[in-house]
């Protein structure tokens, strides 16, 4: 193999798969490293894989010379942020080395066998469903936080994203919380519903909310499959049964509150930095006001006043504050609405003006 590439591409290409290449020693060392492959005169493919999520991409280089060779993404990377603005020359040497020089610098790194490579799942023929970037990326970024971090129970390890009539769903739960978004969509159809494991949904967001195109979708056996541009992001799908989400969700919950997202956030930012173990405040409502006190901690003390628009009894229920400032500070609404029941049964988080997103925490004794 013998190619050249500008610093800015080589670079841009290293910088897309360093989430996906295995960043610690395995029993496959080939894991931690990149697969370049170069066909025709003014592209190159590059690959990674961690066998949970792959990626590749196509970006444009001078070939002088067709292969493949593997080499450690992260050094790799590293070396190539730290060069001038310049052409770089990748060249295939004996014994699996490839030698890259750029302007007055010259490298030499040893490679893994190609053939070694692990495979990456591609599209196929099938037809993909459609769903654009921005709106993927929004819907993921407003639910993955509620994934569970535990491993042993691995139908909550990622979001269930289904489709129903021309709506499209994702939704989150850690068993504690619950996230659900939902929007208008007519490209994209899971009637079974898919859940993606949240080792994929960072890259999917990094990848394709900014883009302007629609992200196309393929379900291949066990995988799920996003594709924009010249870059594809495979992710192995979690088999298994998606909890009974639609049971957590309160139908009777009549009270309903509105409080402005920003000063709930920063009040309920300095209430829980004297909060308990159990990291729970307590939300008293009573006419006009919402009251956020702890106690029971050894660090101290703390309440916050905020105004509010409820005009009933008292009302006062417990929740933990990390759930509630991990869905007040993704939202970009400026007023939330509460819906309660009682002290004793899940609370709703919405945004006031927004329809689709519904966020459910579960109450804490008081």
């Amino acid at each position: 193999m013998d190619i050249v590439i500008s610093r800015e591409t080589l670079h841009r290409a290293l910088q897309t798969v360093q989430g996906v290449v295995e960043s610690r020693s395995s029993a496959m060392p080939i894991l931690q490293n990149i697969l370049l492959s170069a066909e025709g005169k003014k592209q190159v493919r590059l690959l990674a894989t961690n066998l949970d999520i792959g990626l590749r991409g196509a970006f444009e280089a001078q070939v002088a010379k067709g292969g493949s060779v593997t080499l450690n993404a992260r050094k790799l990377f590293d070396i190539v942020r730290e060069l001038p603005d310049a052409d770089i020359r990748l060249v295939e040497e004996d014994g699996q080395w490839v030698r890259m020089t750029c302007e007055k610098s010259s490298f030499r790194f040893p490679g893994l066998p190609p053939s070694d490579f692990p495979s990456v799942p591609e599209t196929g023929d099938g037809e993909p469903q459609k769903v654009p970037s921005a709106v993927l990326g929004d819907m993921i970024r407003k639910t993955m936080f509620a994934i569970s971090q535990d491993e042993t129970r691995y139908t909550y390890n990622g979001v269930f994203m289904e489709s129903e009539g021309e709506m499209l769903r994702i939704v989150a739960t850690d068993g504690h919380r619950l996230a659900l978004i939902e929007r208008p969509n007519a490209g994209a159809e899971f009637k079974n519903g898919v859940i993606i494991h949240k080792k994929a949904l960072g890259e999917i967001v990094k990848l394709f909310s900014e883009e302007e195109e629609d992200v196309d979708i393929f379900l291949q056996d066990n995988h799920v499959i996003f594709r924009s541009g010249a870059i594809e992001l495979s992710a192995r799908m979690i088999d298994g049964d998606f909890p009974k989400y639609r049971q957590v969700i309160p139908g009777d919950n009549n009270t309903r509150i509105i409080v402005d997202r920003d000063h709930l956030l920063r009040a309920l930012r300095r209430v829980s930095l004297l909060s308990n173990e159990a990291r729970m405040v307590k939300f008293v409502f009573t006419s006009g006001q919402l009251v956020l006190t702890t106690n029971g901690s050894d660090a101290g003390e703390a309440e916050e006043t905020l105004a509010s628009d409820y005009s009933g009894d008292e009302l006062v229920i417990g929740f933990n504050a990390r759930y509630c400032l991990d869905v007040l500070g993704i939202l970009d609404e400026q007023n939330i609405r509460f819906e309660l029941k009682d002290s004793l049964s899940p609370g709703i988080f919405k945004p006031e003006d927004a329809e689709g997103y519904t966020y459910v925490i579960m109450p804490m004794r008081v």
